[in-house]
């Protein structure tokens, strides 16, 4: 009894940073912080979870001898090997027990001396030698043990990636001399012979070989890479072409250190068919129906077509894809429609045909298209025009998302560019350009920003003679709620920008406020802008987010509300 006692005296301040380790545990521990206290932290919490839930004072005792040992071990991969700790008496209480440590972390242990030596074929390899002389471990650092093995497995992993896939470590130490307190790294890796990509042979499937071997992501006779060829799957899956990509090297037929690799593809269904719904206060149902064929051809022509049917828009529209030298970064593209636009302000009739070629690079896609447009049109104050374009348009588009159906990390920016000259069959001189972008980041787990804008000019001279599907309008789902699809407008001048909060309420379920601004005018500024603001209600399903808005006009007379309703991918 009387050592339980005094090990109950001994054993009763408390000290600052804390963290509960078992039922009956809570420890407090100071004098350290960051990752050096998580790890002490969880080496005592890993002993005390060995306890029984209720422990005998002399279990308590044995357990408390311990303590000090085990967080000095604790902070040694952080370079403390001089830390001495002060335990405080036990204090008990209603919830449990808890027990104080105060470490004194002494001097940290630094490197001496870094000696990184490289052997075999690779000693010259321009990467390695470059790593070396840049090599993340400096004499006069700190001795951290994770941060020697991450510049170890940097080591390892950019010879590999050079493609000497057989380099081994024939040394690998580090010396801890405790009376002189210094610490000495030695690394001596053996990079032995470098291998090289083989042949690519590709399954049976509904493609031609000759279209598959136009896949040009490295050449043969490339150095082999691990990293390589998973981007190359990467590729390969999120090129549309394929539904399901396995890519193995066949290490067992190596020649002449050549590596043969392996690549089976399933592909999808030949049709695809999309539905889209939506609904507006102003403009009613919204019905999109699309039909993709995706293998016209076993050189992977494919063709799709869309139908876009509401009181505001409607259209008929066709595309033919050919893909290009290499399949995954380019195509040519042809196509063709007609299209009914009713906006409040006008209304009118065109028909459309088009040609161009598309390139990719990573999140990048630039494209140049050669535009032919017949339409008729008027407005509240102009008689029925007729007009027709051939114009050039240039477009860059960017797109990089963690999910482009449900994101919660995503950025989307395009930049587009067109004009026509009467010199040119066209009825009309005209030059545009247009910025859009939109992001969308998480705080958290349940907190969503999504931030979008729009800003668009149009230089020329009359803008009466320009058609009405080349002017700027806004109101809408995408453009300012609260207000009826392309309402505000047309203009020559377009500047939107909106700001929405969501809240994840239950699972998959998301509340919303949002607050849109914008207009799309002839003179900058008149009429001022318009300004939408309201809440909705947003579940995020396989498809992509089902959203419904109830939105008011402020400036509107009565600042009428509004309900939007749509079903679609973020991106």
């Amino acid at each position: 009894m009387k050592t339980c006692f005094r090990l109950f005296l001994f054993l009763l301040t408390m000290t600052a940073s804390s963290l509960i380790l078992a039922d009956t545990f809570r420890f407090e521990i100071s004098g350290i912080q960051g990752r050096a206290q998580k790890n002490a932290v969880a080496q005592l919490q890993a002993e005390a979870d060995t306890l029984p839930e209720n422990p005998s004072p002399s279990q308590l005792d044995d357990f408390m001898k311990t303590a000090p040992v085990k967080v000095k071990k604790a902070l040694e991969p952080f370079g403390y090997f001089m830390a001495q700790v002060k335990i405080s008496p036990l204090l008990h209480n209603k919830s449990g027990i808890t027990a104080s440590l105060h470490v004194y972390p002494g001097p940290a242990l630094k490197l001496a001396s870094v000696q990184v030596s490289i052997q075999g074929n690779g000693q010259a390899n321009p990467a390695l030698l470059k790593l070396r002389q840049h090599f993340p471990l400096k004499p006069g650092m700190v001795f951290e043990s994770d941060a020697y093995e991450d510049a170890k497995e940097t080591l390892y992993q950019t010879a590999r990636d050079e493609g000497y896939i057989q380099a081994r470590f024939i040394r690998s130490e580090v010396r801890v001399n405790l009376r002189q307190y210094r610490a000495d790294v030695i690394l001596v890796l053996d990079t032995a012979d470098r291998y090289y990509f083989g042949a690519i042979r590709y399954n049976a499937g509904p493609y031609s070989p000759a279209f598959l071997n136009r896949f040009d992501f490295f050449k043969t006779d490339a150095h082999f890479s691990s990293k390589k060829l998973y981007q190359f799957q990467q590729s390969l899956s999120n090129s549309g072409y394929f539904q399901r990509v396995d890519v193995t090297p066949d290490f067992n037929q190596i020649e002449n250190y050549h590596v043969p690799v392996q690549v089976d593809l399933t592909a999808p269904k030949s049709q695809r068919y999309d539905l889209g719904l939506g609904y507006g206060t102003f403009t009613g149902p919204r019905l999109s129906a699309g039909i993709n064929l995706r293998r016209v051809t076993d050189t992977g022509q494919h063709f799709n077509a869309e139908l876009k049917l509401s009181s505001v828009f409607s259209a008929l529209a066709a595309k033919y894809y050919i893909p290009g030298r290499n399949p995954l970064t380019d195509e040519f593209i042809f196509g063709a429609g007609y299209q009914r636009f009713s906006p409040k302000n006008g209304k009118s009739n065109s028909r459309n045909l088009s040609a161009g070629y598309s390139k990719k690079l990573k999140h990048w896609r630039s494209s140049l298209t050669l535009n032919y447009l017949a339409e008729r049109f008027r407005t509240e104050d102009q008689s029925a025009t007729n007009s027709e374009l051939l114009y050039p348009a240039l477009n860059f588009s960017y797109i990089k998302a963690d999910d482009i159906i449900n994101p919660h990390y995503g950025l989307s920016m395009s930049v587009n560019l067109q004009g026509a000259t009467k010199t040119l069959l066209s009825s009309t001189n005209f030059l545009q350009g247009e910025i859009k972008g939109k992001s969308i980041f998480s705080a958290g787990g349940n907190n969503r920003f999504v931030l979008r804008g729009d800003l668009g000019y149009t230089l020329v001279n009359n803008i009466e003679n320009l058609p009405l599907t080349l002017r700027y309008f806004a109101g809408g789902l995408t453009s300012i709620r609260g207000y009826p699809d392309s309402s505000i407008g047309p203009g020559k001048y377009l500047v939107t920008g909106s700001a929405e909060y969501q809240r994840r309420i239950w699972e998959n379920w998301y509340g919303a406020v949002f607050y849109d601004t914008g207009t799309a005018s002839d003179h900058y500024g008149d009429p001022p802008f318009s300004i939408g603001d309201g809440v909705g209600v947003i579940y995020q399903s396989l498809i992509g987010p089902i959203k419904l808005y109830v939105a008011r006009a402020e400036n509107k007379r009565g600042k009428p509300y509004s309900i939007e309703f749509n079903v679609g991918p973020e991106f």
